[in-house]
C-alpha cells in the first residue's frame, strides 16, 4: 500500500481531522443533574393560599381593626428599614436604599433637622415604575410630605 501524503490533503479536511483528534483526547464532561421546577397546584378557592409577601406583611385591614385601635399603646415599636440617600425638591420624592422590605400602606418615620416625622407610604417607585412591594437591597423613590435629612436612617413601625 502506498502512504497518503499529508500535503496533498485539502486544508478543510486536515483541520477537521485535527479537531476530531482533539475531541478524542478530552474527557467527557460530567452531567449536571437537572432541578425540576415545582408543579403549580391549582386550588378552587385562592383565598386559602398564603403568599410569601403575606407572611412578611400582614394585611393592613387586619392591623387597623377596631380591637387594635382601642388597645393603642403609648409607644410604638420601630425598626430600621433603610437610609435616605437623596431628595428631589420639585417633586417631593426621597430616594431610599432599603435594608428590609417595604409595602404600600406601611408607616415610615424619617429624620429631619428639627426632629422626626412619620407618614404612610402611598406612592413608591423603582426605576420610574409604580410598585406595591419593594424588597431589601433596592433603591426606591418615595413620595414624602416633608423634606427628610439626606444620609439619615428611615424607620418602619411594626
Amino acid at each position: 500500500m502506498h502512504e497518503i501524503d499529508p500535503t496533498k490533503i485539502p486544508a478543510f479536511q486536515r483541520k477537521r481531522s485535527l479537531a476530531a483528534k482533539q475531541r478524542k483526547k478530552t474527557t467527557p464532561k460530567a452531567k449536571i443533574p437537572r432541578i425540576r421546577k415545582p408543579k403549580m397546584i391549582l386550588h378552587e378557592d385562592i383565598s386559602d393560599i398564603l403568599l410569601p409577601s403575606q407572611t412578611i406583611f400582614p394585611s393592613p385591614i387586619e392591623q387597623n381593626s377596631a380591637s387594635t385601635r382601642t388597645e393603642r399603646r403609648d409607644f410604638e415599636e420601630m425598626k430600621t428599614c433603610g437610609q435616605c440617600e437623596g431628595y428631589f425638591d420639585k417633586i417631593n420624592v426621597a430616594i431610599i436604599k432599603l435594608t428590609s422590605p417595604l409595602r404600600i400602606g406601611d408607616i415610615v418615620i424619617f429624620e429631619k433637622e428639627s426632629g422626626l416625622f412619620q407618614q404612610t407610604v402611598t406612592s413608591m417607585q423603582i426605576n420610574r415604575r409604580e410598585v406595591k412591594l419593594a424588597t431589601s437591597g433596592s433603591d426606591i423613590g418615595l413620595k414624602v410630605l416633608q423634606k427628610p435629612t439626606v444620609g439619615t436612617r428611615v424607620y418602619k413601625i411594626i
